[in-house]
């Protein structure tokens, strides 16, 4: 008890400490903060633009010109400039302009009559602004307008959102490629602040969290650049799958930053209290603690911004019976669950003998149960595996109909309709992914020998498992989930 006070007055302590950047240090005042657009393409909305992920984003509804993308810095800054990554290396006509209140706009940087096809354009300015607009005016042929990543660089006014970074805590962190770090706090939730950056050298710099959750994908920050993120993570003993399968990992948290060339200025922590995203369920979904082997839930972090944690107590080998029956499991997730929290259940791998009825009254009693805590229970089908017959059709194995004849997907349907409990049709989606991929182009959404050392239909790589996550997300914004507030 002692030692968590303390660790309290240490966080606490840290919160007043300011930001420390080198001076003439470039800021990316955009990163998280609230973006819009006139209009938007299906599942590419306008904060894709601004998450960080330069694999994501922002696309209008259509071919046309005129459509504009903007972002919200939540209050007026000096700015110094723009950098926007498109789609494509293609010639982009547009202007940048910036408002102080959102309906009068002044043109600071104008593009409308360039033919460069560069995929990244800087753009320099001076201003004091609270809104920025990027608007496009002109096209290359079979483009449309689309924006990986926007950043506006500049000095904000007021507190960044997440604990403010210390050097106390960046001495806890070690080595150059990687840098890896290390902090002695207890199980619970965290919000962490990371400075990405240095005053002399360009950066591109990821960040994993715990047993290998990704909670940032690369970043790239030029010499003199500085790039703060902030998000939550849940901390928990074993770190990675629940029973410990693979090593339960080391006590406390830790985070490793790679990539060509990992740079970190400042780090900041400090206990959350925020939602938590729950996940049970199989070994296509768990903290797999080595790779090549990835689940899912391992790659959802890096979607949410602060405020919401990812608790992934996914295990190899469970079904639907095990997870209820096993103390290290659901009985251990159940009293953590608070009024609020969405948990997703996915089972349907290793139910391959369970009988309609035991899958429907297992389902059923993990929803009712997340309800008695006051969560949000939320079914999941099970992801596909890549089986394919001689017509290039996935197999009833590949659809989980099991060795008994039960189509367990189905069954799920089922008990979310009796039970009135959304439900993500993870083997729809998938099929559609894999079926549409074919035999050959699938292959990398799972384990190869030629890639990956092991040939394996059922468990996803890095690149898969994102994939599916990114089903995952799209399917609770369809649903409107609470959590859908909280991506990046």
């Amino acid at each position: 008890m002692l030692a968590l006070l303390a660790l309290v007055a240490l966080l606490t302590g840290l919160l007043a400490m300011p930001l420390a950047a080198p001076a003439g240090a470039a800021t990316d005042l955009a990163l998280g903060k609230a973006a819009s657009a006139d209009s938007s393409q299906s599942g590419r909305p306008a904060p894709l633009a601004n998450d960080g992920d330069t694999a994501t984003r922002w696309c209008a509804a259509d071919g046309g010109t005129g459509h504009w993308w903007q972002v919200d810095l939540g209050s007026a800054a000096a700015l110094s400039g723009t950098e926007v990554r498109w789609e494509f290396a293609r010639s982009y006509q547009y202007h940048v302009s910036v408002s102080g209140d959102g309906s009068t706009w002044t043109r600071v940087a104008d593009r409308t009559a360039s033919t460069a096809t560069a995929q990244v354009r800087s753009d320099t300015f001076a201003a004091t602004a609270r809104y920025v607009r990027i608007t496009v005016t002109g096209l290359a042929a079979s483009t449309w307008a689309s924006i990986a990543d926007v950043k506006v660089f500049g000095t904000g006014t007021g507190t960044p959102p997440g604990p403010a970074p210390d050097p106390a805590l960046r001495s806890k962190c070690t080595g150059t490629s990687p840098i890896t770090c290390h902090f002695d706090v207890p199980p619970g939730n965290y919000d962490v602040t990371v400075v990405l950056g240095d005053a002399s050298a360009a950066g591109v710099t990821g960040v994993q969290a715990e047993a290998r959750r990704t909670v940032l994908p690369a970043v790239s920050t030029a010499a003199g650049s500085f790039a703060r993120y902030s998000f939550t993570l849940n901390v928990r003993q074993p770190e990675g799958q629940p029973t410990g399968q693979g090593g339960t990992g080391t006590p406390g948290l830790d985070l490793v930053l790679s990539g060509t060339a990992p740079k970190l200025d400042g780090i900041g922590l400090a206990p959350a209290s925020g939602p938590v995203l729950y996940l049970a369920g199989d070994s296509t979904v768990c903290d797999q603690p080595a790779a090549p082997y990835t689940g899912w839930g391992q790659q959802l972090p890096q979607y949410f911004k602060l405020g919401l944690s990812v608790a992934d107590y996914g295990d190899s080998g469970e079904s639907s019976g095990s997870f209820l029956s096993n103390s290290a499991l659901f009985p251990t997730m159940k009293p953590l669950i608070k009024s609020g929290d969405t948990v997703l259940i996915q089972f349907g791998h290793n139910d391959k003998s369970t009988t309609a009825s035991a899958f429907s009254s297992n389902l059923t009693s993990l929803v009712t149960q997340v309800r008695s805590r006051g969560g949000v229970p939320v079914l999941v089908t099970p992801p596909v595996r890549r089986l394919f017959d001689s017509n290039g059709k996935l197999t009833s194995t590949a659809l989980h109909v099991n060795g008994v004849g039960v189509d367990l997907p189905a069954t799920m349907r089922q008990v979310a309709t009796a039970q009135n409990a959304p439900l993500i049709d993870l083997t729809a989606r998938s099929k559609a992914l894999v079926e549409g991929l074919g035999p050959s182009a699938s292959a990398r959404i799972y384990l190869t020998a030629a890639t990956d050392g092991v040939t394996d239909n059922t468990h996803f790589s890095a690149y898969g498992a994102n994939e599916m996550a990114k089903l995952v997300l799209q399917s609770m914004r369809d649903l409107n989930l609470s959590p859908v507030s909280y991506l990046r």
